[in-house]
């Protein structure tokens, strides 16, 4: 079975989740298996997502969904449809002004039925007082209840059609816009198809589920809070308003409304691996430490490392425990060790040494024998060895 003769299942969009940026859509599509499973459910929205085209099948068991993926349809513009779109407008609007027109006429009857009131009959100055008829008076409050309560009545079911005509109009105007402001040039419409792949019995009735994501759409929150005076409570409404530019037709469709971001990615997290072997050892501490708790605490190693050293012995050890005939015999100090600090970088020298210098050799040159080199390349037992 080819692609022009696979059965097609028309769909209808059942609900919408709006996100902060984009939504989620979901239309569901019913129909009978074919034996090679390929079904075609056109009518897609041209801002579909193709990477987030997802169907399952509901409610056949032993049906399933072995592949999905989405293709562009191309149809011709029918010529017509713009003057159609127009016609339906003028009778949308022709209606809601008779609509309108019929609420005008029930708001004067009303009217006039709440400014009936008893009128006693005029009286001559030599003509005695009268009692006034109290049935009558009850009999025409009870007619006016009752009446006022059928113009009510059918005043409520005159505005609903007025509601209703409203967003049919409002509609109406917006596909007019829409065929409207198409490429005209083109003569061709564009929609997505879900092609479906079907396995398990074929020649049963199956419902499936197609879910994709199309940007178009954002909604904003609004607050509304409610307080009488005196009162100690209050009644806060959410409102959302939704803008979307999808190109279907939410009118009727369940809608949600979430806060997060649709484009963000929700991977599982990766997990560290485990190792079976020759143990290895703990890594060395980063060399941060715990600040002391007190201010009596914070000189505590400044006050156990003792004097500080000589100035001799830190002129010494800025040298690098090096002098220019050889390395010295005792023990290097390094400057800020006794009060606990790390050492300061060594100054620049002022100018390069003689060849071999550096290395206890004597600095006439190169002409020096090999053994000799070697017994001043070897450090005494006290010599500290440094760069």
């Amino acid at each position: 079975m080819t692609a022009g003769t696979a059965p097609r299942w028309d769909s209808a969009l059942e609900s919408v989740t709006v996100y902060a940026q984009g939504a989620l859509c979901r239309r569901v599509a019913r129909g009978t298996v074919p034996a090679d499973g390929q079904v075609r459910v056109p009518g897609l929205p041209r801002s579909l997502d193709p990477h987030s085209l997802r169907a399952r099948v509901v409610g056949a068991p032993g049906a399933r969904v072995t592949g999905a993926r989405a293709e562009i349809d191309a149809e011709p513009v029918d010529e017509d449809a713009v003057a159609e779109a127009r016609r339906e407008v003028d009778r949308l609007t022709e209606a809601y002004h008779a609509a309108d027109a019929r609420r005008d006429r029930q708001l004067k009857r009303i009217e006039e039925v709440s400014a009936l009131r008893p009128l006693p009959p005029g009286r001559k100055r030599d003509d005695p007082h009268r009692r006034t008829p109290v049935d009558a008076w009850l009999e025409l409050a009870d007619f006016v209840d009752e009446r006022l309560t059928v113009l009510h009545a059918r005043l409520r079911e005159l505005e609903d059609e007025l509601r209703r005509l409203d967003h049919e109009t409002e509609v109406a105007q917006d596909r007019l816009a829409r065929v409207s402001t198409d490429a005209p040039a083109a003569k061709v419409s564009s929609s997505y198809t879900a092609v479906l792949t079907l396995g398990g019995t074929a020649g049963a009735e199956a419902e499936v589920e197609i879910e994709y994501g199309v940007p178009g759409a954002v909604w904003v929150p609004a607050y509304r809070l409610t307080h009488r005076q005196g009162d100690d409570s209050g009644r806060l409404m959410l409102r959302a308003s939704v803008a979307q530019r999808s190109g279907e037709d939410w009118t009727g469709v369940r809608i949600a409304f979430a806060t997060a971001d649709l484009r963000r990615r929700t991977d599982l997290p990766r997990l560290r691996s485990v190792r079976i072997g020759r143990s290895q050892p703990a890594p060395a501490p980063s060399g941060w430490r715990e600040p002391p708790a007190g201010l009596t605490d914070l000189f505590a190693g400044y006050d156990a490392a003792g004097p500080p050293p000589e100035p001799d012995a830190i002129a010494g050890a800025r040298a690098g425990g090096w002098v220019a005939g050889g390395p010295v015999e005792d023990t290097p100090v390094t400057v800020g060790a006794a009060y606990g600090a790390p050492p300061p970088p060594p100054p620049a020298p002022a100018a390069l040494p003689a060849p071999g210098a550096a290395y206890g050799a004597p600095p006439q040159g190169f002409g020096v024998p090999a053994a000799a080199c070697s017994n001043r390349n070897t450090p005494g037992p006290n010599a500290t060895a440094s760069s």
